[in-house]
């Protein structure tokens, strides 16, 4: 069924709870997984210097476009390709899409920077971010 149609169908707050529900376990697992690629990078740049930067910039956007198709079908029961280089455009395209939303909560955050202001933010940013996960995981749908 396509995801426009299954929108569709569900209530309001049930499709806003899966945005919120996709964000927040986007940036949960997205920190556990940043740690192991931290380790992983940093192996990699002293192995390789450049080129193990590269390489590990390109784990990085395959992690992105992975976990982002794992929720997606988890969540919006959408299924995604995943091969390895449509895994890698994906999670460069929600990367730099991802970070280019975030400037707003970047100017909030040296503006007041206070715990109110970040549980406020980080629930706002919740639902923004499984908003952008969705749609820039709709772009890479399995045909039937």
């Amino acid at each position: 069924m396509p995801a426009e149609k299954q929108a569709e169908k569900e209530p309001i707050w049930k499709t806003a709870l899966k945005y919120f529900l996709h964000g927040i376990s986007f940036s949960i697992l997205l920190l556990i997984l940043g740690i192991f690629w931290v380790v992983i990078f940093a192996i990699l740049l002293a192995i390789g210097y450049i080129i193990g930067f590269i390489i590990g910039l390109l784990v990085l956007f395959i992690f992105v476009g992975g976990l982002n198709s794992f929720l997606t079908d988890m969540i919006w029961s959408i299924p995604i390709k995943t091969q390895w280089k449509g895994l890698l455009a994906h999670g460069v395209v929600l990367f730099i899409v991802l970070v280019i939303a975030g400037i707003p909560q970047l100017i909030v955050n040296l503006v007041a920077s206070n715990l109110p202001v970040q549980v406020g933010l980080f629930i706002i940013y919740a639902f923004i971010d499984g908003f952008v996960a969705k749609k820039i995981g709709e772009q890479w749908e399995e045909e039937e």
